[in-house]
């Protein structure tokens, strides 16, 4: 299957905000080197296009923010809740990682959202973080 070109441009998108190197750049240079890649390769892509896939973007990352927070909360207040393998390998990674979670960022991410349920799991996130560093002592 090839991609459309919307779907090149969403992972354009995507990229311009996800790539270490180019986060670096200002928004202004990013969104100026999008607008080169959109003029180049994807010309059918019009402004509203671009406004409906950047909002979309953020929405999605929102999603599956609440989600892994959701899913992170639900592990850590019954971790018997689930027999589904995709859960437990996700419990499992989030464990193995939890050193290295930036919760700097993610309390950025809490405080930037309306559902009051997100700070109660990023309390508990970062109490199981402290259980966690305490038992590596």
């Amino acid at each position: 299957m090839v991609f459309s070109d919307r779907d090149n441009f969403i992972v354009a998108s995507v990229i311009m905000i996800t790539s270490d190197s180019l986060k670096k750049m200002p928004r202004t240079t990013r969104s100026t080197v999008l607008q080169f890649i959109r003029d180049s390769k994807y010309k059918s892509i019009t402004d509203e296009d671009w406004h409906e896939i950047a909002e979309g973007i953020n929405a999605h990352k929102k999603q599956i923010f609440d989600l892994l927070l959701n899913a992170f909360h639900e592990s850590s207040s019954n971790p018997s809740v689930s027999a589904d393998k995709a859960f437990v390998e996700l419990d499992n990674s989030i464990k193995e990682e939890l050193g290295d979670i930036d919760f700097d960022e993610l309390k950025k991410k809490v405080d930037e959202s309306n559902d009051p349920k997100l700070r109660e799991y990023f309390l508990t996130m970062k109490q199981l973080k402290r259980d966690f560093d305490d038992e590596r002592e």
